[in-house]
C-alpha cells in the first residue's frame, strides 16, 4: 500500500536559558489544517497526531497524520520516512464514549510494529488530553515535555511496553528543564552539606547515590567520571534557578540556594 507522495516539513521549537536548546522535534504534515479522528471502526477513532519516544533521538511529535485507516499501519509509514532506533509511539483515541491511548512499539532499527495497547482508562484519558491540548497550543512545549515524561507515563500507565522503555541517553533538554531528579537531588544534597564547604568527590559519590533514574541506561547524574557528574547537575540547577554548585578551591565546593 502507498499513499500519496508527500513532503514533512519539520520545524523546530526552540526555547532557551542559559543558551540550551528545548527542541521538541515538530513534524507537520500537510494532510489537514484541523485535528480531527479518522473512523477505525465503530469502537475506535483515532486522532490524527503521533507522539514518538526513540531510544536515540528522544521525542518527536507528528501532527495532522491523514493516513490509512489503520494505526499500525500509519505508524510504520511514520517510521518508514523517519528512520528510529527503538522506541514507542503514543496516540490519543475515542473508545467509544471514552477517550484513551493507542501505544505501538517498535524494535530495534525496524520499521515495524511489534506489539501494541489500548488504553481507555482515567490515566490514560489524562495522558490523551496533554497531547491535545498541546496540539491546540494550549499547554507550551516545556509543560508538555513534563507531563510526557518517560517518569510520569510510567507513574500514570499499566503499560508494559512503556514500563520496560529507557532512553539510552537522557536527551539533555528533557534534563536541563523537566527531570525530576534535578531538584529532588539537589535538595538531598543542600540538607546534607547544609552550605558547608566540602570535597567535590563526596559530592559527586553522594549525587549517584541518591539518584533514582528509570528513564536513561546513561543518566548525565551517574556517568563515571565525577567531575562530569558535577558539572552535569550545576548546570542543570543554574539554567532552572534553584542555585549553583561553586568551586571554592581546587577539589572543594560549596552548594548555594537561589532565594
Amino acid at each position: 500500500m502507498n499513499l500519496p507522495n508527500v513532503t514533512l516539513r519539520k520545524t523546530n521549537y526552540w526555547i532557551g536559558l542559559d543558551s540550551v536548546r528545548l527542541g521538541i522535534k515538530v513534524y507537520m504534515l500537510p494532510f489537514s489544517d484541523n485535528l480531527g479522528a479518522v473512523l477505525i471502526n465503530k469502537d475506535l477513532r483515532f486522532k490524527d497526531i503521533l507522539i514518538l519516544f526513540d531510544i536515540n533521538s528522544g521525542f518527536s511529535v507528528f501532527q495532522n497524520f491523514r493516513g490509512y485507516n489503520d494505526p499500525i499501519d500509519d505508524a510504520e509509514w511514520i517510521l518508514e520516512r523517519n528512520p528510529k532506533t527503538k522506541g514507542f509511539i503514543l496516540r490519543p483515541v475515542s473508545c467509544g464514549d471514552r477517550e484513551g491511548l493507542w501505544i505501538g512499539e517498535y524494535g530495534y532499527n525496524s520499521n515495524t510494529i511489534v506489539r501494541h495497547e489500548v488504553l481507555c482508562d482515567r490515566a490514560a484519558l489524562q495522558v490523551g488530553k496533554s497531547i491535545m491540548n498541546y496540539a491546540h497550543r494550549k499547554i507550551t512545549e516545556r509543560q508538555v515535555l513534563d507531563k510526557l515524561s518517560v517518569n510520569s507515563l510510567k507513574e500514570k500507565l499499566r503499560s508494559e511496553i512503556i514500563q520496560r522503555f529507557r532512553y539510552y541517553e537522557c536527551p539533555l533538554e528533557h534534563f536541563y528543564y523537566t527531570c525530576r531528579e534535578v531538584k529532588r537531588v539537589y535538595d538531598i544534597l543542600r540538607n546534607i552539606y547544609d552550605d558547608k564547604m566540602v570535597s567535590y568527590s563526596k559530592v559527586a559519590d553522594d549525587t549517584s547515590a541518591v539518584t533514582k533514574c528509570s528513564e536513561a541506561v546513561i543518566c548525565p547524574l551517574r556517568v563515571p567520571n565525577a567531575f562530569e557528574r558535577i558539572y552535569n547537575l550545576d548546570r542543570a540547577v543554574k539554567i532552572r534557578g534553584l542555585g549553583e554548585i561553586k568551586m571554592i578551591s581546587p577539589g572543594v565546593v560549596q552548594l548555594t540556594r537561589n532565594l
